[in-house]
């Protein structure tokens, strides 16, 4: 869904910044965030989902509060 709506941007030529790839800006700050030394291989939706599971908590949940703990150190307003 991340990946439509980033390539819906690109399309429609919208200023928004949006870069949720792999070794994006939001990869790069979570794998830290998450215990991680290296990237996981399974990509970051992976491991937000398996880190919501251990956490017994929805992984959607989890999503939104990790991504606005990184926009807020990056200085972005809250999703």
């Amino acid at each position: 869904m991340l990946f439509g709506y980033h390539v819906a941007l690109k399309v429609h030529g919208a200023k928004e910044e949006l870069d949720f790839r792999q070794g994006g800006p939001f990869a790069n700050w979570l794998w830290p965030r998450l215990g991680y030394e290296y990237e996981s291989s399974l990509g970051w939706a992976v491991e937000i989902e398996r880190a919501a599971e251990a956490a017994d908590r929805p992984a959607i949940e989890l999503f939104f509060e990790l991504l606005n703990e990184f926009r807020a150190e990056q200085g972005q307003p809250e999703a």
